[in-house]
């Protein structure tokens, strides 16, 4: 069973990343703030998302999916935004699934391939 979670913003998931003291792997996945709809401002988000869902199936027991908020789209797209900037997160675009403590990433449209998410779950090289 994936165990997620749900954080808004920089510090909070910095903060929250801290925390989280687990042996088993976590996956980030950075997206657009969601609106009252319940959907993200960002529309390549959107459509990832039931492509990320599939993809999740396959994840080992007990893997942790910590799902960042980045911000609204003007904060986002402000070239120094610290999503963009760190040199931990080092975002070029949204959604980004990443590994957390690795470089082993999805951005954009490789995540609304099934077999590349479910290769990055499943990838027992560290």
């Amino acid at each position: 069973m994936v165990l997620r979670h749900r954080v808004q913003g920089y510090e909070n998931f910095f903060k929250f990343v801290e925390n989280l003291k687990v042996n088993e792997p976590v996956y980030v996945l950075y997206s657009g703030t969601k609106l009252p709809n319940g959907k993200s401002w960002c529309s390549d988000c959107v459509e990832a998302e039931p492509f990320i869902e599939e993809g999740f199936k396959a994840a080992p027991e007990s893997v942790h999916l910590v799902e960042v908020e980045v911000g609204d789209r003007p904060y986002w797209k402000d070239l120094t935004c610290p999503f963009r900037t760190n040199s931990t997160t080092k975002l070029k675009v949204l959604p980004t699934l990443a590994r957390w403590g690795t470089q082993k990433r999805l951005e954009g449209g490789q995540c609304l391939k099934v077999d590349l998410i479910e290769m990055l779950l499943t990838d027992e090289d560290n």
